[in-house]
């Protein structure tokens, strides 16, 4: 049986991305950082954008294991063991997509157990003495994640912007009350990949879809920012092969201040990404590249919403155990 994928590569509409605490070098916020093409570039990485996935199953009223009380700043566990495992309960959908691992301490283990057994429990002696082989070792209990996400990278090189500020209120003496700010004026991409045969629960699948198309607020750092990471376009790939080849394939026109995917088209046009199993959503859809992939076969729509239905009466067809998916 073949091993089929959903690869995606978003990219957000352009906005200011600050970051007003968490962070900071002196009395400056900083935004996170990487080089990119010998260009620094600001990033927010795929953590966040795990847990504003995780966070928007829970807004929805889904079942996950991991929740975040906002009021506390807190996350709380339905079942953080993992006990349910094996006992026909429905499985949460965070640790389904998500994978999780917990690992008890071996250290602490063999310790209670030598000290019960005595001298009799090591081999060797004075400091090099150590537990003998065959000894308690620890458990761990893990699920690896379906879900593969990787970090967001500013479209637009970093070009220094900052903000100055003061703080409110009344002023001490000795305390410095200014401040500034990192600002990037960006939009973001970033890319994740999904084996759609490792998801125990299939309509998991559509959830995961539904979110990537509306994601809650995204942190940058330990902070939230008011920026919008929904698709402005999307480029989405339903295959059998283990690489995406769509990977961050927008790249940033300096000429025109916008952006293209000329290297993903010509990919198309080579044949190295059937055209057929490509689709392309949003705002790239108006631009040449976006007529070029069309009359190259690939499915190409104005909108966002458009492309996610088409990825999942895709992955419905691909085979029957997805077939739970043509009415999500």
């Amino acid at each position: 049986m073949p091993t089929y994928y959903l690869y995606g590569t978003v990219l957000t509409g352009e906005a200011v991305a600050a970051n007003n605490r968490g962070d900071n070098m002196g009395n400056t916020t900083t935004l996170q950082k990487i080089f990119l093409e010998d260009d620094l570039h600001t990033s927010v990485s795929a953590e966040a954008i795990r847990f504003a996935i995780r966070y928007r199953f829970q807004l929805e009223g889904l079942m996950v294991n991991r929740s975040f009380e906002s009021a506390e700043g807190k996350l709380f566990y339905e079942d953080e063991k993992r006990a349910y495992r094996g006992g026909g309960q429905q499985v949460y959908i965070d640790d389904d997509l998500m994978g999780f691992m917990d690992a008890a301490a071996a250290k602490v283990e063999q310790e209670a157990e030598v000290g019960a057994a005595g001298e009799d429990a090591l081999e060797g002696s004075g400091d090099k003495a150590k537990p003998k082989a065959g000894r308690a070792k620890g458990k761990t209990t893990r699920r690896q994640s379906p879900l593969a996400v990787g970090r967001a990278v500013s479209l637009r090189p970093y070009r220094g912007e900052l903000s100055f500020n003061a703080v409110s209120g009344e002023k001490e003496k000795g305390k410095l009350s200014l401040y500034n700010a990192e600002m990037h004026t960006t939009e973001y991409q970033y890319s994740f990949g999904l084996n759609l045969g490792d998801v125990l629960v299939k309509e998991h699948i559509a959830h995961l879809m539904d979110a990537i198309a509306d994601m809650p607020p995204v942190a940058g750092n330990h902070a939230r920012f008011a920026y919008d990471f929904s698709p402005a376009s999307i480029v989405l790939r339903v295959t059998s092969a283990h690489s995406s080849k769509i990977q961050n394939c927008f790249r940033h026109d300096e000429e025109t201040r916008g952006y293209h995917i000329g290297r993903l088209m010509r990919r198309v046009e080579t044949g190295d990404i059937p055209a057929s199993e490509l689709i392309v959503g949003g705002e790239i859809a108006d631009t040449y590249e976006g007529n070029r992939l069309k009359e190259l076969g690939v499915f190409v729509s104005g909108g966002v919403e458009q492309a996610i239905t088409e990825a999942k009466r895709r992955i419905a067809a691909s085979d029957k155990q997805f077939a739970v998916l043509r009415q999500a």
